[in-house]
């Protein structure tokens, strides 16, 4: 009988051990994220102007929680398209870094971008539409 609850206890490990792992892929993306300190949206100097997305988009959640971006202007162009950190799974994240999402926007205007249409990434899709939104706040934060 004791063999018998030894086994069974180890079952019981080896189960919650395999919840703790897989709860944090399969269901994380309906885990909201917690208030983060308030981050200036915009800064500038001189014809450079730098936008952050962490507080103009902190209730656009990915797959794992908000993703949140940093978008760079010089003279009113985008100079740079740069992913802030997140917890957003490493691999599938890259997809996204790797899109369109973040290289056809340079170069151009707010405005431009803003015309623009982008399809999410297949593999990825809570993320790269998260991004997305984050890029569409963040520019019309300053195209306004």
């Amino acid at each position: 009988m004791k063999k018998l609850y030894s086994t069974l206890w180890q079952y019981v490990v080896a189960f919650a051990a395999a919840v703790v792992v897989l709860g944090g892929v399969s269901w994380a993306h309906h885990v909201h994220a917690t208030a983060a300190p308030a981050t200036p949206a915009s800064q500038s100097a001189g014809d450079t102007l730098i936008v952050n997305t962490t507080d103009l988009a902190k209730d656009v959640i990915g797959y794992n929680g908000t993703t949140p971006l940093e978008i760079k202007l010089v003279d009113g162009v985008i100079v740079a398209v740069k992913a802030l950190p997140n917890s957003e799974t490493p691999r599938f994240f890259q997809r996204v870094t790797a899109s369109p999402i973040f290289t056809a926007p340079i170069g151009k205007t707010p405005q431009q971008v803003l015309q623009m249409h982008f399809d999410a990434v297949t593999g990825a899709t809570y993320s790269s539409e998260a991004v997305l939104e984050n890029l569409r706040r963040g520019l019309k934060s300053i195209a306004e």
